[in-house]
């Protein structure tokens, strides 16, 4: 199954032109059904609810003034897009409101695809956020030959693990050649 449009017009919008750093979370937040309601790293609309991007900007960029409304993000992902961050998805559709088994399937199936496109990206660091995405890319992104930055799990920043996520975070990108 393919990217929506509505996802894929927004990542490509803010795609460096060498990806330095590399994050592969597992996929966009379901809006169920409600377009007006979609959220997504690369919406250039900041709302309380999207505390991957917000944690991303506090771990990369020193004290930064991140307001919620519309086109928030954009001074951010202006920032991200000029040091070479960017970040894909494991699964090409939201699958937080899937069933366990659902989302096993939905990641399972995506596994080659997204190692084949990280490294068409040649990535100078990789990071994978959230322990499922880790325990599924690990071996494969290594067995690509892609530099993972990490060799443990880095939480979702939600539900209280935003400090594990930074500490994790800050630990992994120390690694990323200068």
């Amino acid at each position: 199954m393919s990217e929506d449009s509505w996802y894929s017009e927004r990542r490509a919008r803010w795609k460096p032109d060498h990806v330095r750093l590399l994050l592969i979370a597992e996929s966009a937040p379901d809006d169920g059904g409600d377009i007006a309601k979609r959220r997504f790293f690369y919406d250039e609309n900041l709302t309380g609810k999207d505390g991957l991007f917000r944690e991303v900007v506090r771990a990369l960029i020193i004290n930064p003034a991140l307001a919620t409304g519309p086109n928030a993000k954009v001074p951010w992902l202006e920032k991200l897009k000029a040091g070479g961050v960017y970040l894909i998805d494991l699964a090409s559709v939201p699958v937080n409101h899937h069933s366990p088994s659902e989302r096993a399937v939905a990641l399972q199936r995506n596994i080659a695809a997204t190692v084949s496109l990280a490294a068409e990206l040649k990535p100078d660091g990789v990071v994978l956020v959230k322990q499922n995405v880790f325990e599924l890319l690990q071996g494969p992104i290594l067995e690509a030959g892609l530099p993972l930055l990490h060799d443990e799990f880095i939480p979702f920043p939600g539900s209280g693990q935003q400090k594990r996520f930074r500490e994790r975070f800050a630990t992994a990108i120390e690694k990323l050649p200068v």
